[in-house]
């Protein structure tokens, strides 16, 4: 009995501060959206701004110019059955953008959203990115969702058992947001 009571003690001296590590990495996120499309799900967040870094050819902005970074975390739905791909798993070679519009003076962003790997959300779509107004403006953002064309190719198999391309263009819409709390928040 005392060695269960001692093991009970110890597990929650590692275990809680896990679990408050945890809640604290996903409140640093806003959830802008979550949406489900046929086998796919997809979460749309903003997040604090952050070092990124990548091939020369490919701009991003650095952390002090940025407001807030954008993501599109889209992964294959839990209930999938599709051969070859695992329920949850990132949907690479997908063509995203966002579209990011100033409510008060219309002023609009159009951004690609581009292929990104972190500790906390794995494979992800994302960018950072300059609001197009005040950070305390409010904002809508359109996320567009299409095969890259361009990359992602399909053998026969694919074809002839799901088609081509492999989804249909889609759009979410979300409006009156607020990245204020946001765009002052540092991952370091």
């Amino acid at each position: 009995m005392e060695l269960e009571m001692h093991v009970m003690r110890l597990s929650y001296i590692f275990i809680l501060p896990l679990i408050f590590t945890s809640m604290n990495l996903s409140a640093e996120e806003m959830i802008i959206g979550e949406e489900s499309y046929g086998d796919y799900q997809i979460i749309f967040e903003a997040a604090p701004k952050d070092q990124v870094y990548s091939h020369p050819s490919v701009e991003n902005l650095k952390e002090s110019e940025t407001d807030i970074h954008i993501e599109a975390l889209i992964t294959w739905s839990n209930k999938i059955n599709i051969e070859g791909q695992l329920p949850g798993s990132h949907i690479p070679y997908l063509d995203v953008t966002a579209h990011i519009i100033n409510l008060r003076t219309k002023k609009k962003n159009i951004i690609s959203l581009l292929p990104h790997i972190n500790l906390t959300d794995g494979f992800h779509y994302a960018r950072n990115i300059r609001l197009p107004g005040l950070n305390n403006d409010k904002y809508s953002v359109k996320f567009l969702i299409k095969p890259d064309e361009k990359l992602l190719t399909y053998h026969f198999d694919w074809k002839q058992k799901y088609g081509v391309p492999m989804l249909d263009e889609v759009s979410y819409m979300y409006s009156n947001l607020d990245f204020l709390k946001m765009s002052e928040k540092l991952r370091r």
